[in-house]
């Protein structure tokens, strides 16, 4: 099922993914929000999961438990996708986002966002490199369920597409933003603007950049954060080693 190069794009896969570290998280979380309609879909249909600042690391903390055994750069090995346990648990996933009626392309949309910003940090790739990352990708979100193309120039003509029509500020940016700065200051993530605005599309870039200065917490704010995030933020990234697939 998961095909002759599965052990080859393990490999990379995991080896990106303990490389990139928490900014692509946080600048796809934060894209997220200045997408009009992904945001009002999520704050009306599940108000409690970005209600609050806890609520919101708890939301990022779930997310990155998940993306972790997927791609096993967690603190356990887990085989990825060859682990029927995760396989499983995309599936579960899944079930959660039907129940509270998110749109498929919503979500297809956030895979490729997360995918696009991990291939920014730990940039350059070769195109094989490129290829293999995507195609396992699209393996893991086909799991779940979502229509997800190897075809790299659809992907990124349909991204672009969404953020040309959905960019937007919308009421609880503000709030959603500062909670996502702060929690990217606990766990190691510059709020700073060279490390924040490359994460976004041009297009959400260009609605979010008037907003930042009012929601990049403060510098006494920042010390603290980080002071905190040490002592109560939990990571589920664990330390690089070799990914190997389970048997089959």
């Amino acid at each position: 099922m998961l095909g002759g190069e599965f052990p080859a794009e393990l490999d990379l896969v995991s080896r990106l993914w303990f490389r990139c570290g928490y900014r692509p998280g946080i600048g796809a979380y934060l894209n997220f929000f200045l997408l009009r309609d992904f945001i009002t879909t999520h704050d009306t249909s599940y108000p409690p999961r970005f209600a609050s600042f806890k609520s919101m690391a708890a939301s990022f903390y779930q997310t990155d438990l998940f993306i972790r055994d997927v791609t096993d750069s967690g603190a356990r090995p887990t085989g990825g996708l060859s682990n029927s346990k995760v396989r499983e648990s995309l599936h579960h996933i899944q079930q959660r986002h039907r129940r509270v009626a998110i749109p498929l392309w919503m979500q297809t949309y956030f895979g490729f966002s997360l995918l696009e910003n991990v291939e920014k940090q730990v940039a350059p790739l070769t195109a094989e490199e490129k290829r293999l990352h995507l195609a396992y990708m699209a393996k893991t979100y086909r799991i779940m369920g979502l229509p997800f193309s190897e075809a790299r120039e659809s992907m990124e003509r349909f991204a672009r597409l969404v953020e040309d029509e959905q960019a937007a500020m919308t009421g609880n940016v503000p709030k959603h933003s500062r909670h996502i700065l702060r929690l990217g200051e606990m766990i190691g993530v510059a709020s700073s603007p060279e490390s924040i605005l490359p994460m976004l599309a041009p297009k959400t870039r260009a609605v979010f950049e008037p907003l930042y200065p009012t929601v990049r917490p403060s510098l006494p704010r920042r010390l603290y954060a980080r002071v905190l995030g040490k002592l109560f933020i939990p990571k589920a990234v664990g330390e690089p080693r070799k990914a190997v697939p389970l048997p089959s």
